[in-house]
């Protein structure tokens, strides 16, 4: 499966992404750096990101593995409520037709 982590760090926005960063002693300002990075850094092999995103912010890989996680963690998440929407919506017009309604 292929993720687009950009897609996933633009989506959740800049304060979501300060929330993710201020638990794990990161500033705003570098938690979205840190986001940045793991982004333009991400090529496949998250490992590899994860050191790239280390070196280019001079945060600790533990920290950007938990950021990553928790990133992955938040779009898996709104990605089950659009869906959950989704079914809900449909459900509602079916049964709608149904009884005529």
């Amino acid at each position: 499966m292929n993720i687009d982590l950009g897609k996933i760090v633009t989506s959740l926005g800049e304060n979501t992404i300060a929330e993710i960063g201020e638990p794990l002693g990161l500033s705003k300002k570098l938690s979205l750096k840190a986001a940045r990075s793991l982004t333009e850094n991400c090529r496949g092999n998250i490992d590899e990101a994860i050191a790239a995103a280390s070196k280019d912010t001079g945060v600790g890989k533990d920290a950007l593995e938990a950021m990553l996680s928790t990133l992955l963690e938040d779009a898996r998440s709104q990605a089950v409520d659009h869906v959950n929407e989704q079914a809900a919506s449909a459900a509602k017009s079916m049964f709608g037709k149904f009884f005529g309604r």
